[in-house]
């Protein structure tokens, strides 16, 4: 994933809402399961390129939701080392089990 410097001293909270849907894999069932993913974070200096951001969402994945959402968290926790970052991962299938998962971090200081 791309990343932008963040140059201006101004404090910023980013949001990245619902991106268009993209599939995992069930490993338990093997159907599509149509999910999305919702970001908010606090950088220190770097910010996600939104264009590459979504491009890592143009494929399948084949996880489980946890591990999804551990992958997608550090992925991006990893490439901008942000002050805080919250990832929600959830299926839009809201009677599935579970539907969603959500892990957030603040920075160690």
């Amino acid at each position: 994933m791309k990343t932008i410097k963040y140059k201006s001293k101004l404090p910023l909270k980013i949001n990245i809402g619902k991106i268009k849907p993209f599939f995992n894999i069930c490993k338990v069932s093997g159907k599509k399961e149509e999910c999305n993913i919702e970001v908010e974070y606090i950088p220190n200096d770097t910010l996600i390129e939104l264009e590459s951001y979504r491009e890592k969402f143009t494929k399948d994945f084949n996880l489980y939701i946890e591990e999804l959402a551990e992958l997608i968290f550090e992925m991006i926790w990893n490439s901008t080392s942000p002050k805080y970052l919250k990832v929600i991962i959830f299926l839009e299938e809201e009677s599935l089990t579970p539907w969603s998962v959500t892990i957030e971090k603040w920075e160690n200081k």
